[in-house]
């Protein structure tokens, strides 16, 4: 009984620090709102989207995350709607968390160039720690290897959190090559604690964000570029109490293929991991499919394997004038 309530402590200590920061899916130069919820109204657009993405070491202790969102951009009142919802879940510790977070972003003219979109975002999530689906020590026939679905001392504990979560942000971009964003998540600091009795309330998260694209191909003369020919650039920096997080993204869009690489930087104190991707997608019409695997660097391997993070995505964009740009998949292409 004293190692069954040691292991819990211990799982529910796990739960709790990993449920203290945000998950966030490899493929934010994709789907930027997820990082940034006012770039849901850059280029004034109608999207949609799903990702879908796992990571962790092997099939037995991987972390399960889906994202998806829609948003819709209102023309006469200059004002975008969003909504996305995510899931987190780790089958093997019995902890899974969902949200639902709804967006408002507004469209201000500064310039014929420049253009500001400040949001604001209201979000409920519940997240959920189910004792009831682990395997103790008890359960486990050494001699055949039969597990038993009962405990002798079985626990039988199945909390639940709910909150309330909001959060602001602005981008700033031109119609032809640059932008810039800002983001604060978390600013009512939900309350994320298992136990009534004690406190764990998640910590802001601040986030920077920066883009720039470049035709490489501008007169369309060049023998091994397609016409439409970009190099774009995306680079993320959170900041979420001790931890500090960096993604970087190098992408050539190539007419209707696109490939990259990116590179992830996580440190919490002392402790730092370091994360090598790449990533190709292929437009379809309106639709983009793509996927990004990633892999640790300078970590030690566990079962032959290294940490890895495999994500797949599909996209949709309802903006009636791409129709008429087919084969131009610059990020700016409807300001332009």
């Amino acid at each position: 009984m004293k190692t069954k309530f040691i292991y819990i402590c211990f799982v529910l200590t796990c739960c709790q620090s990993i449920y203290a920061q945000d998950f966030l899916v490899k493929n934010q130069n994709k789907v930027m709102g997820m990082i940034n919820p006012s770039f849901y109204g850059f280029g004034e657009s109608s999207k949609a989207g799903v990702v879908y993405g796992t990571e962790g070491y092997n099939d037995g202790n991987k972390i399960e995350s889906r994202f998806g969102f829609a948003n819709h951009y209102f023309d006469r009142s200059d004002f975008s709607l969003a909504l996305d919802v995510q899931s987190t879940k780790i089958t093997q510790l019995g902890f899974s968390t969902a949200q639902a977070n709804l967006h408002y972003i507004y469209k201000t003219q500064l310039s014929y160039d420049w253009t500001f979109n400040p949001s604001v975002s209201v979000g409920y999530g519940n997240s959920r720690l189910d004792f009831s689906s682990l395997v103790f020590e008890d359960q486990i026939n050494v001699l055949t290897g039969f597990i038993a679905g009962v405990s002798r001392d079985p626990v039988t504990i199945d909390n639940r959190i709910n909150y309330m979560d909001i959060g602001a942000g602005a981008t700033v971009h031109n119609n032809r090559n640059l932008f810039f964003g800002l983001n604060l998540k978390h600013i009512n600091r939900p309350e994320t604690s298992f136990n009534s009795e004690s406190s764990n309330k998640r910590e802001l998260s601040m986030s920077f964000q920066s883009g720039f694209e470049k035709d490489i191909n501008p007169y369309g003369q060049s023998l091994f570029l397609p016409e439409n020919s970009y190099l774009y650039l995306f680079n993320s920096i959170t900041k979420q109490g001790d931890r500090l997080r960096m993604d970087l993204y190098q992408e050539l869009i190539l007419g209707n293929i696109s490939v990259g690489i990116n590179q992830h930087l996580n440190k919490f104190e002392s402790f730092s991991i370091g994360q090598l991707g790449t990533s190709l997608s292929i437009f379809i019409e309106e639709i983009e499919i793509g996927a990004n695997y990633s892999f640790d660097i300078g970590t030690n391997k566990i079962g032959g394997t290294t940490y890895n993070t495999f994500e797949l995505y599909v996209t949709f964009d309802f903006n009636p004038f791409k129709k008429n740009r087919r084969g131009n998949n610059s990020r700016f292409y409807d300001m332009q």
